[in-house]
């Protein structure tokens, strides 16, 4: 269904509710901004990948915006000199401060747009970063742009044909106009709920946000000792993000392992994460921690988004445990995979979206409600897989990577913000058959080695449910 034209000028553009809110809600310290990141096994060519983004962006306006202020309100403004460029280094260190704990860089999105690209050459490969502030696009919003810049490039670097007899590419370019409509979910919402929540519902469940805080996870024992910095430095890191890869065996056994079960490998996520929360605390915190609660971010495109240029279009929903409530892990994955399941038929993640659009009307009232909520999640944790879904209907894939004309992604990696009180942030996908989870952290709580720690407690729960699964099936 083509957009309606409108002999209105696009810009400025108003900010949604969760734009909003993504702007209020960030502290200097703790940017609002995701990172990604393709690790490539050989070299990109800049002026050619340069070229490709450019073109990308004429279609996705929302990355070459500035913020403007009128009043209480806040606007897009459209400005062609703020596109994106590919940096590097030398033009702006992708992190700043010790390797130890690399510190990532704040947007000022009053002077600039809300996305960077980073080019940083390797030994092995290459690497490809792209910095997004949240209140600008998504992870699942940003697929299309990189779909269409690594297409442009692979087209310029000796695939002519590249993209010309793929599905999508028979459509026609994301039409700016359609950011008029990113806030409409009519399409999402014309069909009711499969169960309806009652008042009794929305009252324990705002009960259960505002009056019942959850944990934030602590500081570990001699954090910041010379022990622990020698320990990280030896690796040599200075990267925005940790990660942990399972083996594409491991990998292939716990997807067999969750089918069996019934169960999604996000809902095996979820669980593990909050065993490894009690895990945590027991070790770092004295085991004093009451409750627990996991951020999972809910995708809300309908087909008609597809051709939605870069933005947000997603709404949250909140799990909690008790800690008495992480010790039963069979008991653990089966409630979360029910209660994940409850939470999309109710709709419940919703009422988040309803609550910002009343309390943006009160701009002040917002402002001391964000201020006074910032210790609401122990973590984050979102399925990033999206970056690479369908990418091999574009690209040939040899060897375990996608051939994108002269060069070769191993891997697309991503991880939401961790903010203030949220002093890990997770994101899980699946690269062609290899289950990765990926990190990022409150550089003012944590630093990379403490993330690693959590990660492979994290990936060590994830093995020692799979040897139960597969002493019960045998």
């Amino acid at each position: 269904m083509p957009a309606q034209e409108s002999d209105e000028p696009l810009f400025p553009l108003p900010l949604t509710p969760l734009e909003t809110f993504f702007v209020l809600d960030e502290k200097e310290s703790c940017p609002s901004a995701m990172f990604i990141e393709l690790q490539f096994s050989s070299p990109l060519q800049l002026p050619t990948l340069q070229n490709a983004l450019d073109e990308t962006v004429k279609d996705h306006p929302l990355l070459a915006c500035k913020l403007v202020r009128e009043g209480e309100r806040f606007f897009w403004h459209f400005d062609p000199d703020l596109a994106p460029q590919v940096l590097t280094n030398d033009d702006l260190p992708l992190t700043t401060g010790p390797a130890d704990n690399p510190q990532t860089q704040p947007f000022d999105l009053f002077r600039e747009s809300g996305c960077r690209f980073w080019y940083v050459p390797e030994e092995t490969g290459s690497r490809l970063y792209v910095q997004l502030h949240h209140a600008c696009g998504d992870g699942v919003g940003m697929r299309q742009v990189l779909l269409e810049t690594l297409t442009r490039y692979a087209q310029a670097t000796g695939d002519p044909e590249c993209g010309k007899t793929s599905r999508k590419s028979s459509r026609s370019a994301p039409d700016p106009e359609r950011l008029r409509d990113r806030n409409d979910f009519s399409e999402l919402l014309s069909k009711p709920p499969k169960r309806s929540l009652t008042t009794w519902d929305r009252i324990r469940n705002a009960y259960y946000f505002h009056f019942q805080r959850p944990a934030v996870l602590s500081k570990p024992r001699g954090f910041g000792s010379a022990s622990t910095q020698q320990a990280i430095e030896s690796q040599a890191i200075s990267q925005p993000l940790r990660h942990i890869l399972f083996s594409k065996e491991e990998s292939a056994s716990i997807e067999k392992a969750c089918s069996n079960a019934s169960i999604r490998v996000n809902d095996l996520a979820i669980a593990m994460l909050f065993q490894t929360f009690e895990q945590w605390e027991q070790t770092h915190g004295g085991g004093k921690a009451i409750r627990y609660r996991v951020m999972m971010p809910v995708d809300l495109r309908s087909r008609r988004d597809l051709d939605l240029p870069a933005t947000n279009r997603l709404s949250f929903a909140f799990l909690g445990r008790r800690k008495d409530q992480c010790q039963d892990i069979e008991a653990l994955v089966s409630s979360v995979a029910d209660e994940v399941v409850a939470i999309k038929e109710t709709r419940v993640h919703m009422d988040f979206l309803d609550g910002l659009a009343a309390a943006v009307q009160h701009p002040r009232f917002m402002r001391w409600v964000i201020d006074k909520s910032r210790h609401m999640t122990t973590s984050v944790l979102t399925y990033t897989g999206d970056l690479s879904r369908g990418m091999k209907k574009f690209f040939p894939e040899s060897d375990g990577q996608l051939q994108i004309g002269d060069a070769y992604l191993r891997n697309a990696l991503g991880s939401p913000p961790a903010r203030e009180g949220t002093n890990i942030a997770l994101g899980i996908c699946i690269n062609w058959g290899q289950i990765c989870i990926s990190a990022s952290w409150n550089r003012q709580a944590w630093d990379a080695a403490t993330t690693d720690q959590f990660l492979e407690m994290y990936a060590n729960n994830w093995r020692s449910w799979l040897q139960q699964r597969n002493e019960i099936s045998s």
